[in-house]
């Protein structure tokens, strides 16, 4: 009697063992499910469309029913990172059959800037757009930027720019103010560079305590023997146009070496223009 109630026990063990072994491969099949639609959205109903990406300097080809960008990226088992950048944009709907979308790869760019040692995630290209991201000044128009190969052990990175300041010494020139001199209201003259480039140029008289600290803490600036407003480094006080020249950008003007640190209306207008900041107030004609 016992025999037979102990071999009942045991095969109702048995059964419920099977039992729960299905119901977790079941609940597991069901979690690998959930897990791959969540990865790979299914595609709508919708028509077939050519979808071409462009990633690093690579093609791929897909032909999917998503109505997004979003939703081509899943069918080709695309990756994208955070700071990636993708035209058009994720969330962006495919109406067309032919698309196509361009992937901006974030890489980690070492910045090499005389004593400056930084490193910035960036999809920035151009040594400008580089230094932007990483806060630091832009090139001057004598500066050099080279790009090299790094390694990530010494460099931290696998693209190393390293940036060569050109330091322009100032240049003085003298000069005494006409009865036509230049100031903030009258006239103007063209100032054309060692480029080629063509600058209209007028003198204002400001005080300049405001703006003198737009290249760093702690900035001064004098009045030149010849009327000229300097920073402590002899560089020219330049008002303009700061979307074609940044804040701290080296210039060149008629009365030599010259640094950007203020704009003002005329910069619309004129976006290649440079306003001087002299001292004709004061200024003894002698």
């Amino acid at each position: 009697m016992k025999s037979k109630t102990k071999k009942k026990l045991q095969k109702k063990l048995k059964q419920h063992k099977y039992a729960v072994m299905v119901a977790v491969a079941m609940v597991l099949l069901g979690i690998a499910g959930l897990i791959y639609i969540f990865l790979h959205p299914i595609e709508q109903s919708g028509p077939k469309r050519l979808v071409t990406f462009y990633d690093r300097g690579k093609q791929q080809v897909v032909l999917t029913r998503a109505d997004t960008v979003q939703g081509a990226l899943g069918a080709a088992t695309l990756k994208i990172n955070p700071q990636d950048i993708v035209e058009p944009s994720q969330s962006s709907k495919l109406t067309t059959t032919h698309v196509d979308v361009i992937i901006y790869r974030s890489r980690l760019v070492a910045v090499v800037d005389g004593k400056v040692r930084q490193s910035v995630v960036t999809v920035a290209q151009s040594p400008n757009a580089i230094l932007k991201d990483a806060k630091l000044n832009p090139l001057g128009s004598k500066d050099k930027a080279t790009f090299s190969s790094g390694d990530l052990v010494t460099n931290g990175s696998s693209v190393v720019l390293t940036i060569e300041r050109v330091k322009l010494k100032p240049h003085r020139v003298v000069f005494k103010p006409r009865p036509d001199a230049l100031t903030a209201s009258k006239g103007a003259h063209v100032f054309v560079d060692s480029a080629g480039v063509a600058h209209r140029e007028t003198y204002y008289d400001l005080p300049m305590n405001v703006v003198i600290g737009a290249c760093g803490p702690g900035g001064t600036y004098k009045i030149r023997s010849d009327g000229a407003k300097v920073d402590q480094n002899g560089y020219v006080l330049v008002a303009a146009n700061l979307n074609s020249y940044p804040r701290c950008t080296v210039v060149e003007t008629s009365l030599g070496p010259g640094k950007v640190y203020d704009t003002g209306g005329f910069a619309v207008r004129h976006p290649y223009g440079f306003d001087l900041a002299t001292d004709w107030t004061n200024y003894n004609g002698q």
